[in-house]
Formats: structure tokens, sequence, C-alpha cells
């Protein structure tokens, strides 16, 4: 189980029907089908008149009731946990679920890519990479509000002029004066 697991089933399920609290039923073979798709594809889970689904009766027995565990039950309960769904099973291999409030939020957020960075900085903020991102952007940002501002000082403001004094023209040199 991983969070972008969770997070592929939270978008494909608020993009299947886009409404919040609306109760329906998935099955486990189509939560299966979210999280082996990236998001792209989860805006798409409904095709036709029926939601696509992965086959997992190919699976041998033991493999299929390890896989069903970590990407269809534990992922779904976390996300109840979370509040981002509400969960009630009905069947080893059917639940009810509808998104929350939250959930349609987050799952919003997980259809750009701009969003993604921006929650992948809100779950990492406090750590050590969250740290070492923020004092990065911060760099970056101050660097180039000095560039930006010296070359708006370079094309606005007059170079400064230095003036040298070689010798003074105003009085005649010993040589000019002598000869006349």
């Amino acid at each position: 189980m991983s969070r972008k697991d969770e997070d592929r089933i939270l978008h494909g399920l608020y993009y299947y029907r886009e409404s919040l609290d609306e109760e329906f039923t998935v099955t486990n073979d189509q939560i299966l089908w979210l999280t082996a798709h990236p998001y792209a594809d989860g805006a798409e889970w409904y095709q036709g008149d029926d939601l696509q689904s992965f086959d997992s009766s190919l699976l041998p027995a033991e493999l299929r009731k390890k896989l069903l565990m970590s990407k269809f039950e534990l992922p779904l309960r976390y996300l109840h946990h979370r509040r981002l769904i509400k969960l009630t099973n009905t069947a080893d291999e059917l639940a009810n679920v509808s998104v929350t409030f939250a959930g349609a939020d987050r799952a919003m957020r997980l259809h750009t890519r701009m969003g993604r960075m921006e929650l992948w900085f809100q779950d990492n903020k406090n750590g050590l990479l969250g740290l070492v991102t923020t004092i990065a952007v911060s760099v970056v940002s101050s660097l180039a509000t000095v560039y930006v501002t010296q070359h708006i000082q370079s094309r606005v403001a007059e170079p400064t002029r230095v003036i040298y004094e070689i010798e003074s023209k105003s009085q005649p040199s010993g040589s000019h004066a002598a000869a006349d």
C-alpha cells in the first residue's frame, strides 16, 4: 500500500461521479484497475456503461488474496480513516463508497501537476526534505529577484561617468606660448 495508490483511487472515485456524499458500489477488480493506472487514466475509468476493471481471476488464490488486501481493502480503509471517503462494505468483493468534501478537494488537486506538487509539499513540509525544499525555493527566488532588479536598474539608470584630467586645455602650454 502506498500513498500514490490511495491518491489514484480517490482521484478515480471522485471523477467517476464528481459529486459529494453520493454512495455507489465498486468491486475489488475496479479498484485494482485504478491502482494500476496513472491519474490521467483515472478520469476515464468510466467508459461505456461500466467501470473498467482488472481481471484478478487469472491470479493464483494466495497471490490474489494478498493483492486484494494491499490494493483494495487497506487503501479504502485508510481513505475512510482520513475522512476522504465514506466506506461501507457489503461483501468480500464489493464496497459502497462516497467521496467527502475533503476527498473531493484532494482529488481536484490531484488532477493537475501543480496541485500534486502542492499536496506533496503539504505532506512533507514537516520533515527534513520539506525544510530543504523551502530553503532551496527561497534561495532561488531571492537570486532571481536580485538578477531582475539589477537587470532593470542597468537599463534604466545612466552609467556613471568617470572624468579623468590629463592636462588642462585652458592654459597654454609652454611650447605654444613661446612660439607666439
